[in-house]
């Protein structure tokens, strides 16, 4: 199955795996305190935490760094961690915050130097590696010595790690070009009790030949398929989020001042009780349509520029969110469409916020009802520049929508998404208007309409070089879905608002 299968799921209508969580919104959130052991410049060894915000609490990785000789020796993570948490885990370790910078250098210098000896970071990098920033020119470069005495000194706990790395280094570095001590007195590597209820790997993952023996040709091949790896390939320039916002109100002057009182509970944050939906829907269209998109632009202006994650009394504030879904039941193709719209030129870390994991659950509902009827405009917003990707990618599902629900309007569909190739095609490797990332999430949703007869777009694209594989698959694998049904994801949205709050209850684990 192509991997534009993998990153629909964040446009399903399941909870987002810890690690899907991780690969598909870790490097949203803003960069929290960063940590790491002093050992590892006295000793070569030691332990870094990378953490970024999320509401009051943190996502957190942890790795363990070898800079003598193996790099990445293994890493953790866990989306969740509260702050008592984390301090608990920094004094345990023995740990000293350190700039994000210092520990980006540290880890990724690490990789690079083990890389050297044909060694690449343990397994449960791939996951823990979004985590971080990409390893380009936005990253400061800072300088540190890796090896002991310009060499690499494999540090061995056991004669048994000895032998696993003493014939690569042989092979790759050469006799005489590398040193190595057996330190048998260690203790097990205490870096295992991280958190037992962590967010783990696939037990799957944990089995692979613990005990097998060492094939170098084909330890040799999976280091060249790691480095080839579509996930690390560099295809180009990403959008910089630049909006220049406008003036957001700053007062509300509602119809019914209760409605805000309402939204802005604790207890209604996530999940509006029946009774409660009634109530509000009860009220004259026209009037709540005009308090919902004025409290979503109030709260637009409360928070686009600094996420205040003590906004509202220290509790996370659902009025938004709440906000968009009702304006989906109530709101016009006009006004409401651009409150809509101004939603979605707002930043990722805005959107983690608002909606953390239901993103697609509220904003779907809410941009096809309003929208399903203005492609135009929703063709306009996918040209506007300095946008997020992750945000833009939301009207593409949106208007597949139209195709799965209204099958007499297929054609008009095909033709907008045939416009919006043609668009990514002539803009690719132009970041400011479309960048790699948003052409793959661009196939991606083509892909799952099954809309063979865009192959001929497609393959433009593709040879742009410009489409990220790590996100939608190649152009072959994505041919092969195309003609395979069963393999192309078809989740419709959920539309009928009693529906769709009795999902976010679940969602939430709410009583």
């Amino acid at each position: 199955m192509a991997k534009n299968n993998k990153k629909k799921q964040n446009q399903s209508l399941q909870a987002l795996s810890p690690k899907k969580y991780l690969k598909q919104r870790a490097r949203s959130l803003q960069i929290g305190k960063c940590y790491l052991n002093d050992s590892i410049k006295t000793v070569g060894e030691g332990n870094i935490i990378v953490t970024r915000k999320r509401g009051e609490n943190f996502c957190v990785a942890f790795f363990l760094v070898d800079a003598y000789c193996l790099g990445i020796k293994d890493s953790f993570f866990n989306v969740l961690v509260s702050k008592e948490e984390l301090m608990d885990k920094v004094e345990g370790y023995g740990l000293t915050e350190c700039t994000y910078e210092e520990a980006h250098n540290w880890i990724y210098g690490a990789i690079v130097f083990a890389a050297e000896a044909g060694i690449k970071p343990h397994k449960s990098f791939n996951i823990t590696q979004y985590m971080l920033e990409e390893d380009d020119d936005n990253v400061p470069l800072i300088e540190y010595e890796f090896g002991k005495d310009g060499k690499h000194l494999l540090v061995a706990h056991s004669q048994q790690e000895a032998n696993l790395y003493l014939p690569l280094l042989e092979r790759t570095l050469g006799k005489g070009n590398y040193d190595y001590i057996i330190n048998d007195d260690d203790d097990e590597d205490d870096y295992d009790d991280y958190y037992e209820d962590s967010d783990d790997f696939d037990e799957e993952d944990d089995d692979e030949d613990e005990e097998s023996p060492i094939d170098f040709e084909t330890l040799a091949e999976m280091v060249r398929k790691f480095k080839d790896s579509p996930l690390l390939k560099d295809y180009g320039p990403k959008v910089v989020y630049s909006y220049k916002h406008p003036v957001y109100p700053e007062t509300l002057n509602l119809n019914h001042p209760w409605l805000q009182v309402e939204l802005e509970k604790t207890e209604n944050a996530q999940f509006l009780k029946k009774n409660l939906i009634n109530r509000i829907l009860s009220l004259p269209h026209d009037e709540l349509r005009e308090d919902l998109e004025q409290m979503i632009l109030y709260h637009i202006g409360q928070t686009y520029e600094t996420i205040p994650y003590d906004y509202g009394d220290g509790f996370y504030n659902g009025s938004l969110s709440n906000s968009l879904i009702l304006l989906g039941e109530v709101g016009n193709e006009t006004t409401s469409l651009d409150v809509m719209l101004e939603v979605m030129r707002q930043s990722n870390s805005f959107f983690d916020y608002h909606f953390c994991d239901s993103t697609s659950e509220i904003l779907l509902p809410a941009l096809f009802k309003l929208g399903q009827h203005q492609l135009d405009r929703l063709m306009a917003y996918e040209k506007e520049v300095g946008l997020t990707s992750y945000a833009k990618c939301y009207v593409f599902a949106a208007i597949v929508q139209i195709a799965h629900r209204q099958p007499e309007r297929r054609n008009e569909v095909l033709e907008w998404f045939r416009q919006m190739l043609h668009f990514a095609t002539e803009h690719a490797g132009d970041a400011k208007a479309f960048d790699c990332e948003l052409a793959g999430l661009l196939v991606c949703e083509v892909v799952n309409m099954g809309a063979v007869e865009l192959l001929p777009e497609l393959k433009s694209l593709f040879d742009t070089g410009y489409v990220d594989e790590g996100i939608c698959g190649s152009y072959e694998s994505i041919v092969h879905d195309m003609n395979n049904p069963s393999l192309r994801i078809n989740d419709d949205c959920i539309l009928d608002i009693h529906e769709l709050y009795m999902h976010l209850k679940q969602f939430s684990n709410l009583e």
